[in-house]
């Protein structure tokens, strides 16, 4: 009996106390002054995306930068009694150049974070096969590092719907497996402004014992910058330490502005 007290307390002690903090726009950008010089932008891009231009042969990625986005959504958990992450009103995705083209953070909280990459091709912007996707719950956090077997456009060039491709990747250690697909060119209204935009989905139909199911809508410009996100996701995984965990997100997410802080 003493030793079931001692490991409820240390549980307790070690899991119970959970928090989420908003990450403050002016710490993402003083962050990305310290990764890279800032980029003059210019605030005229927005109505040139919306109308008929010629694309160049190689696209061209977003301008680095800290780009602010309205924000409504939550993320939890159902082990230790549960909890629950609110998204703050107002999330940055901070965009750095990157290898072939740039790198994307988006702060959600300090708590949660997600990275990826983007590259412009003679085919347009693709999504390459490396990013991250970090959570912290309970003072506990979990970086999962992804790797795919090859990268997968979300601008392309040509016109049209494009077929859904399967990804084989890893998150960490584990399977992963996510298909992206080009739904549409559309307009859409951001930032006072009708915009260009190519609608990508990635969907995770993963029936197995550690299950997830994943519906995830973005919406980027020509360079592509995302100008919408929508996401519902449900999974479950094993944990050593507290055993199965069901996590559940949504959110949805539009551009506030296309002008980065200074």
């Amino acid at each position: 009996m003493a030793t079931l007290v001692l490991g409820a307390l240390l549980v307790r002690h070690l899991f119970l106390n959970d928090s989420s903090t908003a990450l403050d726009a002016k710490e993402a950008l003083d962050r990305f002054r310290d990764q890279t010089t800032v980029v003059a932008v210019d605030a005229t891009r927005p109505a040139a995306a919306a109308s008929s231009t010629s694309v160049s042969r190689v696209a061209t990625t977003a301008q680095p930068g800290v780009y602010r986005y309205t924000t409504a959504g939550v993320e939890q958990i159902d082990v230790l009694g549960g909890t629950q992450h609110d998204y703050p009103a107002e999330t940055t995705i901070t965009v750095t150049p990157s290898g072939c083209g740039v790198q994307l953070r988006w702060d959600l909280l300090r708590e949660r974070y997600e990275e990826f990459h983007l590259c412009g091709t003679t085919d347009g912007i693709v999504l390459q096969p490396t990013g991250a996707f970090y959570h912290e719950f309970f003072q506990h956090g979990m970086r999962e590092e992804m790797r795919c077997d090859r990268p997968v456009g979300v601008v392309p060039f040509e016109e049209g719907e494009g077929p859904g491709q399967q990804l084989a990747c890893t998150l960490d250690d584990r399977a992963w497996a996510p298909v992206w697909k080009v739904m549409e060119r559309t307009i859409v209204h951001v930032a006072d402004v009708d915009v260009k935009a190519v609608h990508v989905q990635m969907t995770i139909d993963d029936n197995d014992e550690y299950w997830e199911h994943t519906v995830s809508d973005w919406w980027f410009d020509e360079h592509g910058l995302p100008v919408k996100m929508t996401t519902l996701k449900e999974s479950k995984s094993s944990s050593d330490l507290v055993g199965d965990v069901v996590y559940t997100e949504r959110y949805s997410v539009e551009l506030a502005s296309f002008t980065p802080l200074q």
